[in-house]
């Protein structure tokens, strides 16, 4: 049986021990390098900034343009190539009417989009930029995730900037810039974010397909590290060491160096792997982040309704965007700008602070109407969930409202925004430890300091990336040696 599970280890190492050390290297390039987006600040520095006075055309009129039913999902008023427009998202798709016309915009032509592209660069990088090329586009290696399903299809322009070499991806049919990519992010993540998570484009546009791989790749490696785990530990002799005086038995360096490292820093891969393999919610595992659409639409208290959206009579000076909230059965603007977001009231009035405690906990109530609120208050600095990191960044203050529900909902509640910034549940307090502990190493301790989990994860991956590399050269003189003797066989 031992031989069996020997022989289990060397092939499962075989057939994957390349793609794990893949996964380290490439999860350390992800510590210190993201994957592509356009972050906040980036996409409200791009916009230009709108009129002091609002359009002639109403919300309710700008609907009212697209004939389309219902209620519009999102409604925002941008300034784009010198005229208002309002960006409506029916289902899954943004529409633009022109502000001045109440005509539907037709979608982006070539000559549109590359004229968008250069006032859009100059406000990013403060340099004017001559366009290098355009394509239209469903989706790339950089914009093939779900979440720019909306603005499709999207207009890729690349600017003439050897030194940066910046390009935009830009929403044909809303005109929103919605991605910002630079030559060294596309470099890195090369390495980085597509290796890891088995990003190629073929492979990530097929949902299904691409999950399968990686749930079960990374189980095979998972049971592959438990096996080396177990028969490590078994071929180690502390006491009554063997012949050599070694605790190991293996008299090759390559071997014995791939034993030793494995008792070392098998233990950290094995929850490194088994983390990544919760990552693909196995048996529908839970993350408990996000609320829920119900909770969504109770915390709204209904949908948009254009006709009753107000435009303040002035615009506060910078601000590049008005973007329609609903809470509680209440429109709201958010007014946002590269310095900052504000909330206004349909009469135009700013409120400095967002929301007061009154009525964010009024508003938390909706949440659950069927459960009790048992404590409440405000968050001024991170706690065990809700807290920033070099990729991940958390606003404060926020009003933090937890519940006596069987999940024991908490929520994190963003006033100058008017949104839920983050739910945690019974599942989410779980995938906490499971996922975010052992595969980011942001324990409490680590996470408040940036420099000691650098160091601790860094030291850990390069520990792994021995362990691998060793597997990796194994693996390398086994098929070497396989293959030398089918040579020698006769024919």
């Amino acid at each position: 049986m031992k031989r069996w599970l020997h022989l289990l280890h060397r092939w499962l190492g075989i057939a994957l021990g390349l793609l794990i050390l893949l996964w380290l290297i490439s999860g350390l390039v992800m510590l210190f390098v993201a994957r592509p987006a356009l972050h906040e600040r980036e996409r409200l520095q791009a916009l230009a900034a709108l009129p002091a006075e609002p359009p002639p055309v109403s919300a309710a009129q700008a609907w009212a343009a697209l004939a389309l039913a219902g209620a519009p999902e999102g409604l925002r008023l941008q300034q784009q190539l010198g005229r208002p427009v309002w960006l409506l998202q029916a289902g899954q798709t943004w529409h633009a009417v022109d502000g001045l016309t109440g005509q539907r915009r037709p979608p982006l032509t070539v000559a549109q989009a590359r004229a968008l592209a250069i006032e859009q660069a100059q406000r990013l990088s403060g340099r004017t930029f001559a366009v290098a090329e355009v394509e239209l586009l469903q989706r790339d290696q950089w914009s093939v995730y779900g979440r720019f399903n909306a603005q499709r299809p999207l207009y890729r322009v690349a600017l003439a900037d050897a030194d940066e070499g910046l390009e935009l991806y830009i929403g044909q049919g809303s005109g929103e810039l919605v991605l910002d990519t630079r030559a060294w992010e596309r470099g890195w993540n090369w390495l980085g974010t597509v290796t890891h998570w088995l990003y190629f484009t073929p492979l990530r546009a097929n949902g299904g397909l691409w999950r399968g791989v990686v749930l079960w790749s990374s189980g095979a490696a998972l049971a592959l590290v438990l096996l080396g785990l177990v028969l490590g530990v078994q071929r180690l002799r502390l006491r009554g060491r063997y012949a050599s005086g070694s605790v190991s038995p293996y008299r090759w360096r390559w071997q014995r160096w791939h034993h030793l490292l494995g008792l070392g820093g098998g233990l950290v891969l094995l929850t490194w792997l088994f983390s990544g393999w919760l990552s693909m919610a196995p048996w529908g595992w839970p993350g408990g982040e996000r609320a829920a659409a119900g909770e969504q639409q109770r915390w709204r208290g209904g949908a948009l309704q254009p006709g009753s959206l107000v435009l303040p009579l002035s615009v506060p000076d910078g601000v590049g965007e008005l973007a329609a909230q609903r809470l509680q059965g209440q429109h709201l603007w958010l007014a946002s700008a590269p310095a900052g977001s504000l909330l206004l009231d349909m009469q135009g009035q700013v409120l400095p602070q967002g929301l007061d405690e009154a009525r964010l906990r009024a508003a938390a109530a909706g949440l659950q109407p069927a459960a009790r609120i048992v404590e409440a208050g405000w968050l001024r600095q991170p706690d065990l969930h809700y807290y920033s990191l070099r990729h991940q960044t958390r606003a404060f203050p926020v009003y933090r409202v937890a519940f006596d529900d069987a999940a024991g909902s908490v929520y994190y509640l963003e006033p100058r925004t008017a949104r839920v910034a983050l739910r945690v549940d019974q599942a989410g307090r779980w995938n906490r430890w499971l996922f975010n502990a052992l595969h980011r190493w942001d324990f409490p301790p680590l996470a408040a300091s940036v420099l000691v989990r650098d160091v601790v994860v860094t030291g850990l991956s390069s520990l792994g990336v021995a362990l691998s590399l060793t597997g990796c050269v194994l693996a390398w003189r086994r098929l070497q040696s396989s293959g030398r003797r089918n040579e020698r066989k006769p024919s």
